[in-house]
């Protein structure tokens, strides 16, 4: 609301208590004539310092700071004369230093009925980063990724590691376990530990690997071993 040259808004705390001060106990008419009399600065005590006038609702009232440097008459209305200050700000800023245009909107007419390009080489490029389509195996796995997420309702497979004693006094080993989705298979299956010495071992690989296979396995456990070691080193 404007009055005259000043800007009057929803009166602020501070205000309707400096107002209240004169008109409590009156009658609405009698009232009236007093806030009147407060916004033409008529006050009964004009040589009094501490009655201001609030920068942001415009309304009198009375500075209880300590150092009376006080520019509203409530914390309230100070954040809203910030925020309108802020506004402003940024208001002006956008326009001096408006944001530079992309190549869509400087060339691309979309306010039209029939839309059409101003640069055939704009429109080319444009539609190429639009309409690039992907290969078919990547579509496929999107979907089936797709399908795998609303088959397990979002959430990946549970993962449960339950420890099992080989023998008594040694250390626990872990064994994983993963559970189906089905709540009527959410046991776990019987876990078989298998204790084999050195001779035994050896046979076992020996039926199951080939002369060549065990040869690349010991090689590949020497190289590992000289990367650790060398890692070691430099570490060092």
């Amino acid at each position: 609301m404007m009055v005259g040259k000043r800007q009057y808004r929803h009166p602020g705390p501070g205000a309707i208590e400096f107002a209240s001060t004169y008109t409590n106990g009156l009658t609405r008419k009698a009232a009236h004539s007093i806030v009147v009399s407060l916004l033409k600065d008529e006050l009964p005590d004009q040589d009094d310092k501490r009655v201001k006038r609030c920068d942001f609702c415009g309304y009198p009232y009375r500075d209880t700071t300590r150092p009376n440097n006080s520019k509203t008459c409530s914390k309230e209305c100070k954040t809203e004369r910030d925020t309108l200050k802020r506004r402003q700000k940024q208001a002006d800023k956008r326009l001096l230093q408006p944001r530079k245009k992309t190549k869509r909107e400087q060339y691309y007419v979309s306010w039209l009925e029939y839309p059409f390009w101003l640069n055939e080489y704009e429109m080319l490029k444009q539609s190429w980063k639009r309409e690039n389509p992907y290969e078919n195996d990547k579509v496929e796995r999107i979907k089936a990724a797709q399908l795998r997420t609303d088959r397990l309702n979002g959430k990946k497979k549970p993962k449960i590691t339950t420890p099992y004693n080989s023998k008594d006094g040694e250390k626990q080993q872990k064994v994983r376990v993963k559970f189906e989705t089905d709540k009527q298979a959410r046991e776990p299956g019987e876990v078989i530990a298998y204790h084999l010495s050195a001779e035994e071992m050896r046979s076992y690989y020996e039926e199951k690997y080939s002369e060549w296979e065990r040869y690349l396995v010991r090689l590949r456990a020497l190289e590992q071993k000289k990367f650790s070691r060398s890692k070691k080193g430099i570490r060092g």
